[in-house]
This record gives structure tokens, C-alpha cells and sequence, in this order.
């Protein structure tokens, strides 16, 4: 009786903590990045049954290249690839976290995983596996620790300390490292050689409630904590997995918040040897600095010049490795009562920014990017699961792909009119060798279903275009006459036939 008032004292104590502690967290520092869900959609069952969804577009959107991939979150809901072209799934979302999974020393859950990895088996779709989240049991601010952190994403789920380092890994990046390996070990296990085709090290490692390790070890004299540590970690994880499953692949943590993504990994990549266990380069393409729409709606556009800021701060080592996007979309804006919303409400402008942006990461030879997200309805769900239909954002995703021809097509050169700062083309080289050119401009607006357009003389543009015809968001096609189209923020595409 006395063990279970101690350990009943104990539970009362870690929750009175996090209840006081989450009421003096900050809110999220993280500019458009997704609101998480402490408990994950279920839906009553799996999902690789369901009919494929009819969608607003005529179904038939060809094959997706490697370049699609999607983040999930609900496993009630129908596969994306029921709906749209896609090849690649990445975990994040998924409620199959490091401390989702291993519940305690030795003990780990596979059974949602398994739902996940067997929906992903029967669509053809690879798999990226994102591990992050220490367990709190593991943690070196967790409940077994006499300092646990309660303002770590998640911690009401899955407790204090999953932003923070495993209590077996110091500063510096020495220690055993042992339950971080260990679990790695079980997953590889499990799955089985060849089930998972990438993995992750780390969400957003430059937000401090997903990866607290500068704060941890602002005391300890090391530089750099946070990209020693997850070096370490990283080098466990190719080394431990490559023992079953020679032919993966690692990318590296994924930073986020424009310019700070390039910031971040230039510092790991220059710092440590980190690089040394990574395949290919990632970052979350979220470019969100803004208050929303209808004022201040977030420049697709932007991304480009992140990704530039990136390249540029890349060592030699890790030039000419693929570039992963992992994570992104139109981002959230706070309001004025500290809480956050979906930066663009409007469905027309929503279907917008996916064209612009796929087209210009597209050019800036990303070599596959993660949509977030596939079904999480007040964010940037390319899903309606009361509909069964496909979003505005959706279906011009579906464009995007039919326009590049499954992503087999060379994206670019994009750019501005040297006359006309906001009036922005892509020229996409299809592998047939035929030339299109995608068309907008972003001085033009929608709202409520109305979107303004400006008559563009093909002749008067530098260089001069000649095409016969263009097709939009919705699938008409117009023939072009006296060289004039009508553009607006939605991109057009303008084709010879």
C-alpha cells in the first residue's frame, strides 16, 4: 500500500507540474508550422479499403515521379494515393513518435505503425521514418528527472522532456547513447530490411520545444550543443540501421523558419560530422513571416530565396547531395489574442500558393518535398473527409503534377518580367521536349470566389512568348487569341497545341 501512495504521490506531483508549467510556456515560436494534435485521428479502422475518392477533377492525373510525397495524420481517413498522385509518406503526423512507440525500457508499441506501413505497402508508397520525441521516461528533463520540462510539444500526451536529449547522451556527445540505439535497433527489427526507405533524425531541431538541447546545455561550456548531440545521435542511427537494411538512406535534421533553416544546418553541417551520416540534405520549406490574408498573405514565391540562403551556406561535403523539403505549406498567423490560424482562408488563394510554390521548389531543384498536410481540415488539407473530395488546395496540386508530367518535366527558369515586378513565369520542358510557360501575377487577388485578372500581351513580354491556348486550375482549356491571356494570382499554363 505504501509503494502505490508513493508512486500515486509521484503521478500527482509530474501532472501538478505540467499543469503549472504549461501555463507559463510561451506559445510556439514556430512561424508556419503545424499545430499539433496530442491524440491522432483513428477513424475506426484502416483506410486501404476505401474507394477511390471521385475528386473535383477528371481522374485521371497520371503518375507522380519521386518528387511527390505527403504527411498524414488521421488513419481513418482515405490514402492520399486513393485520391492523388503521390509516392512518398512521411511518419511525422502519424502518432508513431520515438515515445509513441517505445513506452518503456524494452517495451515498444509497433501496432499503429504497422496500420501506417501496411496503408503505404498496399499504395506503392515509400516511407520516411521521422524519429523524434525522447520517451519521458528516457529523458534527461523527463519524469524521472528532478527538473522535468513541461513546455516540449506533446508533453501533454506523452509527458515532459520529449524535446529534450536522452538522459544517457551528454553535452558534448559522448555517453552510451544506449536507449536511443536500442530503440532504433527494435524499429529496424521490426519493419524489416527495405520497409523503410528514409529516416529522419529530428523535427525542427531549431525550435526549442522540439529539440532543447542549447537550453540544456547552456551551462555545460560546449559549443553547440544542439548539432553535437544530434551528430552523435545521427551517427548511431545510419550505423545501427545499415547493419540490417544496407541500402537506406538518411537525410539530415530538418530546421525550419525561412532563413533560420539554412542557418541551422549550415552550423551542423560545419561543426560537426554530421554530414558524414547523411545522404541528402533537408529543411522545411515554411517561409510564413506574415499576419495572413487578406493584408499580409504569405509570398510562395519566398521559398526560393530560403532555399537559396540554404544552398549558400552548404560546405563542399555536402554540395551535390539531394535536397529534401520535408515539411511545408502556407504556414499560421497570430492573432491578435495569441492564437494561430491558417494564414490563407481562401480557397482560390489556398490554390494558388500550391501551384506557385511546388513550381519554384520544383525549379530550385528540390528533389522531393512533403506536403503538410493530406487531411488535417483547418490548416492546408488537400482532403475533405466530410466530403470525401478533394480541397481547392488538393486539386491544384493534381494540376501541378499533370503540368509537370508527374515531375518528369525540368521546371525553369522562373522569374519576374523585367517591366512588371509581380507578373512571374516558369518555362517547364516537358521529356517530350515540348515547352510550356505557367503565368501569374501576384498583384492580383481572390476572395469569395472572384478572382481579378490583368489582359497580358504575350508579344510585349521580355522575351516574348507564342503560344495557342492555356489551360487553368480547373482544367478548361482557352484558345489565346490576339496574343492576350487574362492573368491573375491563380497560375495559368500556356501551351502550343
Amino acid at each position: 500500500m505504501s509503494g502505490f501512495r508513493t508512486k500515486h504521490v509521484l503521478i500527482t506531483v509530474i501532472t501538478v507540474l505540467l499543469i503549472i508549467g504549461l501555463t507559463r510556456c510561451s506559445s510556439s515560436s514556430k512561424t508556419g508550422t503545424e499545430t499539433q494534435n496530442d491524440v491522432c485521428g483513428d477513424g475506426g479502422g484502416s483506410s486501404a479499403t476505401a474507394p477511390p475518392l471521385p475528386g473535383l477533377y477528371p481522374l485521371n492525373p497520371g503518375p507522380a515521379g519521386t518528387f511527390f510525397g505527403i504527411n498524414t495524420n488521421d488513419l481513418g481517413a482515405s490514402w492520399p494515393a486513393t485520391g492523388i498522385p503521390v509516392t512518398s509518406w512521411r511518419s511525422h503526423g502519424g502518432g508513431v513518435k520515438w515515445a509513441d512507440i517505445n513506452t518503456g525500457p524494452g517495451a515498444y508499441d509497433f501496432s499503429r505503425l504497422d496500420r501506417w506501413l501496411s496503408e503505404a505497402k498496399t499504395n506503392n508508397t515509400d516511407i520516411m521514418f521521422t524519429i523524434f520525441a525522447t520517451p519521458s521516461w528516457a529523458s534527461s528533463h523527463g519524469v524521472n528527472s528532478s527538473s522535468p520540462n513541461p513546455c516540449c510539444d506533446f508533453a501533454k500526451k506523452n509527458g515532459p522532456g520529449t524535446c529534450d536529449p536522452p538522459a544517457d547522451l551528454n553535452c558534448d556527445g559522448t555517453g552510451t547513447n544506449e536507449t536511443f540505439i536500442s530503440f532504433v535497433t527494435a524499429l529496424v527489427q521490426h519493419a524489416g530490411p527495405g520497409t523503410i526507405k528514409y529516416w529522419e533524425l529530428w523535427n525542427e531541431p531549431n525550435v526549442a520545444r522540439e529539440w532543447n538541447a542549447n537550453a540544456d546545455c547552456a551551462n555545460s561550456g560546449v559549443e553547440h550543443p544542439s548539432q553535437v548531440m544530434l551528430a552523435r545521435m545521427a551517427k548511431d542511427l545510419k550505423n545501427t540501421v545499415i547493419g540490417f537494411d544496407p541500402n537506406a538512406k538518411f537525410t539530415t535534421p530538418a530546421a525550419t523558419a525561412g532563413s533560420k533553416a539554412g542557418d541551422w544546418l549550415g552550423l551542423y553541417l560545419t561543426s560537426t560530422d554530421g554530414g558524414n551520416y547523411a545522404d541528402i540534405n533537408a529543411f522545411h520549406g515554411y517561409i510564413n513571416n506574415s499576419s495572413g490574408c487578406p493584408s499580409d498573405c504569405p509570398i510562395a514565391e519566398a521559398v526560393g530565396d530560403q532555399i537559396d540562403h540554404l544552398n549558400a551556406l552548404l560546405p563542399a561535403s555536402a554540395q551535390g547531395k539531394p535536397l529534401f523539403d520535408t515539411e511545408g505549406f502556407w504556414g499560421d498567423a497570430k492573432n491578435p489574442d495569441g492564437s494561430r490560424t491558417t494564414a490563407i482562408t481562401d480557397p482560390d488563394q489556398q490554390a494558388s500558393f500550391v501551384v506557385r510554390y511546388y513550381l519554384i521548389q520544383m525549379w530550385k531543384r528540390v528533389a522531393k518535398f512533403y506536403w503538410w498536410t493530406w487531411d488535417i481540415s483547418n490548416q492546408s488539407a488537400f482532403y475533405n473527409s466530410s466530403s470525401n473530395l478533394l480541397t481547392a488546395p488538393g486539386n491544384a496540386y493534381v494540376r501541378v503534377v499533370q503540368w509537370t508530367n508527374g515531375g518528369a518535366a525540368t521546371v525553369g527558369p522562373c522569374g519576374t518580367d523585367p517591366s512588371v515586378a509581380t507578373l512571374w513565369t516558369c518555362t517547364i520542358h516537358s521529356a517530350s521536349g515540348a515547352v510550356s510557360e505557367a503565368i501569374w501575377d501576384t498583384s492580383q487577388t481572390c476572395s469569395s470566389g472572384t478572382c481579378t485578372t490583368t489582359n497580358v500581351n504575350l508579344s510585349s513580354l521580355n522575351p516574348p512568348f507564342s503560344f495557342n491556348a492555356y489551360l487553368d486550375l480547373s482544367g478548361n482549356v482557352t484558345a489565346i487569341s490576339n496574343q492576350s491571356v487574362p492573368v491573375g494570382l491563380k497560375p495559368i499554363l500556356m501551351v502550343k497545341q
